[in-house]
């Protein structure tokens, strides 16, 4: 092999590795940007969890509310 093949060679193999290296930088940004959207996902998924555990303890109190006066109503009018 001649001097010229081997640093066309080497060109080529120098190109191929360039490309690479961008198409392994691109999924990477691909990949934070998914990573990204599902962060902010779970985010908005624990702010409405935490909504609505606070409404189902609101409601639980209430509830035990209506029980106490519901239980106060009978023993009050009990033979």
């Amino acid at each position: 092999m001649k001097a010229e093949e081997r640093l066309d060679r080497l060109e080529r193999i120098a190109g191929l590795m360039v490309r690479a290296g961008l198409r392994a930088r691109r999924q990477m940004r691909q990949q934070d940007d998914k990573i990204t959207i599902m962060i902010d996902a779970q985010i908005r998924n624990e702010e409405r969890f935490a909504k609505l555990a606070e409404s189902q303890a609101h409601t639980d109190r209430r509830l035990d509310t209506l029980i106490d006066i519901i239980r106060e109503g009978r023993n009050g009018k009990s033979r």
